[in-house]
């Protein structure tokens, strides 16, 4: 009955260590594509800047 009771807790606890660390990495992926989303928008009005001086 003991080692049921511990091994039940075992399982719980990994889990919620494994949910952390999967939430962890998702959040982790949003800000970088938010990065990348960003540097792509500077550039973008880097370009536009650079046409309309030359121009």
């Amino acid at each position: 009955m003991e080692i049921g009771f511990y091994l039940m807790i075992t399982i719980i606890f990994t889990g919620l260590i494994l949910l952390a660390a999967f939430d962890i990495y998702r959040k982790s992926e949003i800000k970088l594509a938010n990065i990348q989303l960003e540097r792509e928008k500077l550039a973008l009005e880097h370009r536009q800047l650079e046409k309309l001086t030359i121009e």
